[in-house]
C-alpha cells in the first residue's frame, strides 16, 4: 500500500493526482468534466474509473498499491439515487479505502488544510462548504445551475450575453464588451449571436463559463457594466459564505477564515477586493488557498489512512506546487 489517489471532479474537468504516502507527486492525468447531469451517473463513473486506470499505467503501478482513494465528485449528497450508485460501483475499482465526498470537500480540505472555516468556490459553478471548530460541516450555494450558482463563470457567462443584447440596442451604454464580442465571434450583425448561441453555446454550460474571460477583459479595458457584474458576484459569493456561517458555530470575535477557489478569482482584485471587504463586514477574514482541491484530496486519504498530523505531507506538496508554477 504505497499510493493515495486523488480526483477533482468539476463541470469543465476532472484531475487525477497519485501520490506516494509521503505526498510526492507520482502521476497527473487530466479529463473532462463529470457532472452526471450532463453525462449521466454511469457516464460519470466510466470516467473516472478511466481516470485512475490511465494513472496507475502512467505510474506502473498495481491497483493492489493504493492505500486509500479519494473521490471528490460534483453534486455527490445531492441525489440519494445517483450517491448510492457511485458508492457501489467506484469502490470495485480498486481493493483499498474509499472516501466519497462532493469536490468542495477536496477544496475545503486543501485551502485550510483540514481547519475550520469556510472555503468558497467559483468556477464553472459556485459553491460553499465550511467546517466548525466542533466538526459541523454546512454548505451553501451550488444547488443547480438554472436557479442558483449565483457569483459562478456560468452565471458571470449568462450575464454577459444579456449584457451584449443591452449594449447592442443601446439599453445600455456600449462599451468594450459589444466590439469584443463581435469581434471575437465574427458577428457581421447583432442579431448574429442568436445564432452563434444555438451554434456553440446552447446547452453547453462550460462555453457559456467561458464566456466570462471575454466579460473579464471587457472589464479590464474599461466597461463600467461589465465591472459592475464582478461586483455583483463578489456580494453574490459573500452572501454564500454568509450562508454557511449562519449555519455553524465559530467563536464570537474571532475571524473566521474563508479561502476560495475556481476560475473566476483569475479576475484578481477585480472580484477579490469586493469579497474581501464584504466578508470582512461580516467578521471573516479573506484567505488564500494554502494548497489547490486536488492535494486536498491527498490530505484527506492520509487522514483516511490515520495520519493524525497533515503538516509533513502539507509541506511536501507546496513544494511540489511551487515547482509546478515556476
Amino acid at each position: 500500500m504505497n499510493y493515495y489517489l486523488s480526483v477533482d471532479g468539476g463541470g469543465t474537468k476532472t484531475d487525477f493526482l497519485l501520490t506516494d504516502r509521503a505526498g510526492r507527486p507520482v502521476a497527473r492525468r487530466r479529463l473532462g468534466g463529470c457532472t452526471y447531469s450532463y453525462i449521466g451517473q454511469e457516464g460519470v463513473c466510466e470516467l473516472l474509473e478511466e481516470g485512475a486506470r490511465l494513472l496507475l499505467r502512467d505510474a506502473a503501478a498495481g491497483e493492489d498499491e493504493v492505500a486509500c482513494a479519494v473521490w471528490g465528485i460534483p453534486c455527490y449528497g445531492e441525489d440519494r439515487a445517483f450517491d448510492g450508485y457511485v458508492s457501489r460501483r467506484l469502490p470495485r475499482v480498486l481493493p483499498c479505502a474509499h472516501r466519497l465526498c462532493n469536490d468542495v470537500e477536496l477544496g475545503l480540505a486543501g485551502s485550510l488544510l483540514l481547519g475550520p472555516g469556510v472555503h468558497v468556490v467559483a468556477g464553472t459553478g459556485a459553491i460553499a462548504m465550511g467546517r466548525d471548530p466542533g466538526g459541523k460541516t454546512a454548505r451553501a450555494n451550488g444547488w443547480h445551475e438554472f436557479f442558483s450558482d449565483e457569483g459562478s463563470a456560468y452565471w458571470l457567462g449568462r450575464q454577459a450575453l444579456a449584457l451584449f443584447a443591452q449594449q447592442a440596442d443601446r439599453r445600455r451604454e456600449r462599451g468594450p464588451l459589444y466590439e469584443l464580442l463581435r469581434a471575437e465571434w465574427g458577428l457581421e450583425s447583432d442579431y448574429e449571436v442568436i445564432r452563434y448561441y444555438r451554434e456553440n453555446l446552447e446547452n453547453r454550460r462550460e462555453r457559456i463559463a467561458a464566456v466570462q474571460k471575454l466579460l473579464c477583459r471587457a472589464a479590464e479595458a474599461g466597461d463600467r457594466d461589465a465591472a459592475r457584474l464582478y461586483e455583483q458576484a463578489a456580494r453574490a459569493l459573500a452572501r454564500t459564505a454568509g450562508g454557511v456561517l449562519r449555519q455553524l458555530d465559530f467563536p464570537e470575535g474571532e475571524p473566521v477564515r474563508v479561502s476560495y477557489y475556481g476560475g473566476v478569482y483569475r479576475a484578481g482584485a477585480r472580484i477579490l477586493a469586493p469579497f474581501g471587504r464584504l466578508l470582512g463586514e461580516m467578521g471573516a477574514v479573506l484567505t488564500p488557498p494554502a494548497l489547490p482541491p486536488l492535494c486536498g484530496g491527498v490530505l484527506l486519504a492520509a487522514q483516511a489512512d490515520g495520519r493524525d498530523d497533515p503538516a509533513e505531507i502539507a509541506e511536501t506538496l507546496k513544494s511540489f506546487e511551487e515547482m509546478e508554477r515556476k
